[in-house]
């Protein structure tokens, strides 16, 4: 036979586990209350303490000086990238393939550029002379 728990250990036991709730309701608020300071110090660009429009103001022009960035450089790789001859041949191909596929009714003007851009690159690869030694 199994003794049964006195009375005062239940409650010691109600104690613990009403003492625990509260510690983890405490970590939770306090885990809530870190995440929002988080979220306002990095989403207040001002700093004047709230997110408002002039923080979206703000978020805009850093996006549009980001993305002027990124263009300009990928206009200064398109622009050494065209000076290749692989690149020449390929735009080439790309653009008899259009439009030989045009009137090609399964083919289509997309597919047709692909297949003529990879017969371009094809043609520079044989005609490439091997380089010096």
């Amino acid at each position: 036979m199994t003794k049964k728990p006195s009375s005062t250990a239940g409650a010691r036991i109600k104690s613990a586990a009403a003492s625990s709730g509260q510690a983890v309701r405490r970590m939770a608020g306090a885990a809530q209350t870190a995440g929002k300071k988080a979220a306002l110090r990095v989403s207040d660009l001002n700093s004047d303490g709230q997110v408002d429009n002039e923080d979206a103001k703000i978020a805009g022009g850093k996006a549009r000086r980001a993305a002027s960035k990124v263009a300009e450089g990928a206009g200064t790789l398109a622009r050494a990238a065209a000076k290749h001859d692989m690149v020449k041949d390929a735009a080439a191909g790309a653009a008899i393939g259009a439009a030989v596929g045009i009137p090609v009714p399964v083919i289509g003007p997309a597919a047709g550029a692909a297949i003529g851009a990879v017969v371009g690159v094809a043609k520079n690869m044989r005609s490439a002379k091997p380089p010096k030694t």
